[in-house]
């Protein structure tokens, strides 16, 4: 079984092994991949909330960050340490917001190779036309192109949690912008792993609006 790079291939394992345990209380193995979903979204909770505070704290710095770049916009060195020591003043990590994408980037890639690789989830299908987890989820083809329906779905979660994150006016093209190249990269990707992220994506808009801290 090819589970990918050496640095992932402990992920694939220990995500196949997951999977089997869950399966051997649950057959479906589309159900298997949404409890597996719930159990990281509980793991990465506290780490998620704590970055979309750290995000607030950040859009509330804006008119002073403003105000930095006004005074010191001529001066790079200065204004990156006057940046850095309003940071530290109000307890903010700026990369902090990027730690939960991070995180997501190995399991999506263990994913790919669980679903692609592995027998057990060969021809295993979930409900109604998605049949096989480890193919795209086609629901017929229209002048060539292959309709899946689960990368669609999949950027309209996104759409929504954009909206629901990105304020500012100028970065409203974002919200549009990466669904739609996540979309044309997971189009052909196994349809269990778009509905992982579908999943996944549903879990943080109601982790975004009931359980995160204001």
């Amino acid at each position: 079984i090819d589970f990918g790079w050496k640095f992932i291939q402990p992920i694939s394992v220990a995500i196949l092994w997951t999977f089997k345990q869950i399966h051997r209380y649950i057959s479906n193995y589309g159900l298997v991949l949404i409890i597996f979903s719930l159990l990281l979204k509980i793991i990465t909770t506290p780490l998620t909330n704590k970055s979309t505070t750290s995000m607030k704290k950040m859009q509330t710095l804006q008119p002073m960050m403003t105000e930095l770049k006004e005074k010191y916009g001529n001066d790079p060195q200065r204004l990156n340490k006057e940046t850095m020591k309003l940071y530290k003043e109000q307890g903010i990590n700026p990369m902090s917001g990027c730690f939960p994408v991070l995180i997501q980037i190995p399991i999506f890639i263990a994913l790919f190779n669980v679903f692609r690789s592995t027998i057990e989830l060969r021809q295993q299908g979930f409900f109604s036309w998605i049949s096989d987890l480890s193919s795209p989820d086609t629901i017929g083809v229209v002048a060539g192109i292959p309709i899946n329906v689960l990368p669609i779905l999949m950027g309209v979660t996104m759409i929504l949690q954009q909206k629901m994150t990105v304020t500012d006016p100028k970065q409203k093209a974002m919200v549009y912008l990466m669904p739609a190249l996540m979309i044309f990269m997971f189009y052909s990707f196994p349809s269990g792993l778009n509905l992982y992220y579908t999943i996944f994506n549903i879990l943080t808009i109601v982790q975004q609006k009931y359980l995160t801290p204001a």
